[in-house]
């Protein structure tokens, strides 16, 4: 007779496994992966109703390997939910961030309902934030530009698993060398703006698996917001907005060096309450 498991039994195993590992979130990684690879849900592994068999906790057991290894639970499962769409992840960009669902939502809380005007991406990455604005308002036109080709592959498959191709295009660009013709009426940017140091103290997750380049900018962190703040004008529209991220202690440099560029200027914080998001106006 095939040998069979207890799902809870395993489910504590692997706790303990990843906390031994470092591992802080645990218990959640573990739910996900439990839930991923056996494709049950969260209350099941608790209800004990779930027999596991041997091939499965095989299977099982080499994730949670991988994931006390320290690889990102988002590169193992393949995709990550970010607002209001799934992106699949891997080594090809950032991961991203659930601070940066803020920065949609910031500008949801900008536009009508009905917008139907351009919005342009820069450092596109994954295409997360221009999916999430392009399934929000499927009647605008969207694009995402990135200067890596690695971003740009697995940005056009993230349009395609989110089905948003009729409204949206991804384009190679560099901030730092190319010219845009096109203006938008929305420019929304997450670009890098770690300083080496603040890189250097990251978690392994972060310096081994997420693209160094787009996460580390020159200047501690402000070559590449500066670059965007230049540009902006030149790319919105009169009436148009700026929704910008940036890193720690950026704030008031931004607001102080670029802010009479803009109208109605705010800075807003992520869900962390840190102060997180430049949003302007031209």
């Amino acid at each position: 007779m095939p040998e069979s498991f207890s799902a809870l039994e395993l489910y504590k195993k692997s706790c303990e496994y990843l906390e031994s590992k470092g591992i802080k979130c645990y218990k959640s990684d573990t739910e996900w992966i439990f839930q991923e690879v056996l494709q049950i849900k969260k209350i099941d592994i608790f209800l004990d109703n779930v027999v596991i068999k041997n091939e499965q906790k095989i299977k099982l057991r080499e994730v949670i390997k991988r994931r006390g290894k320290r690889e990102p639970l988002q590169h193992i499962i393949g995709h990550v939910q970010f607002y209001n769409c799934t992106i699949k992840s891997d080594t090809r960009a950032l991961i991203p961030r659930f601070e940066t669902e803020s920065l949609i939502e910031l500008i949801v809380g900008k536009l009508p309902n009905d917008f139907n005007k351009k919005i342009f991406d820069l450092g596109t990455g994954t295409g997360a934030i221009i999916v999430s604005l392009a399934k929000q308002y499927p009647n605008s036109k969207c694009k995402g530009f990135d200067r890596s080709e690695d971003a740009l592959s697995l940005a056009k498959e993230n349009i395609l698993i989110n089905e948003c191709s009729h409204n949206t295009n991804i384009e190679k660009f560099d901030w730092n060398k190319d010219v845009i013709l096109e203006k938008c009426n929305v420019l929304v940017s997450n670009p890098p703006y770690l300083s080496l140091e603040e890189w250097e103290h990251t978690e392994i997750e972060v310096k081994e698996y997420d693209p160094k380049d787009a996460l580390v900018s020159r200047n501690q962190g402000k070559s590449d917001l500066e670059a965007i703040m230049q540009l902006a004008p030149k790319m919105i529209v009169k009436g148009g907005i700026l929704a910008l991220e940036f890193g720690k202690g950026h704030g008031d440099y931004l607001t102080s060096k670029f802010g009479n560029q803009f109208a109605n200027v705010e800075i807003r914080k992520d869900l962390n309450g840190v102060r997180r998001f430049f949003l302007g106006e031209i």
